[in-house]
C-alpha cells in the first residue's frame, strides 16, 4: 500500500451520506513502513472508495489492510465535520500522531 491522499476525500463523501458513519484515520502497513489512510465505517461495514465501490466487512478489511486499532483515530460525524471546518482539510487532524504521510518506523500510540 502506498499513501493515497484521495482516501481522505473519499471518507468525507461517505460520512456526508450517512448519519451513522464514523471516519477513521490510521497508520497502516505500506511502502517501507506505514502510511496514513482514511475510510468510513457504518456499523460493521467499511467504505473505502480507494479500494472498492462496495462495502467491505470490517473484519475482512482490517485483516487485509493490517489495521491495528491502537494506530487509529475515530471521528463521529459531528466531530468530523467540526474538525474539517476548523482545519480546512479532510484530515488527518491529529497532527502529532500523524506527523507525516508515511514513515519507516511504527508511530507511538
Amino acid at each position: 500500500m502506498h499513501f493515497k491522499e484521495q482516501s481522505f476525500a473519499a471518507a468525507m463523501e461517505i460520512c456526508s451520506e450517512s448519519e451513522l458513519a464514523e471516519v477513521v484515520h490510521a497508520w497502516i502497513p505500506g511502502g517501507a513502513g506505514y502510511v496514513v489512510h482514511a475510510w468510513a465505517e457504518v456499523e460493521d461495514a467499511v467504505y473505502d472508495l480507494t479500494e472498492s465501490e462496495r462495502p467491505i466487512a470490517k473484519a475482512d478489511y482490517y485483516e487485509r489492510m493490517g489495521v491495528q486499532p491502537h494506530l487509529t483515530r475515530r471521528y463521529g460525524r459531528v466531530e468530523y465535520f467540526t474538525l474539517m471546518a476548523e482545519t480546512g482539510s479532510f484530515g488527518p487532524f491529529d497532527t502529532k500522531f500523524f506527523f507525516a504521510n508515511q514513515t519507516s518506523f511504527l508511530p507511538q500510540a
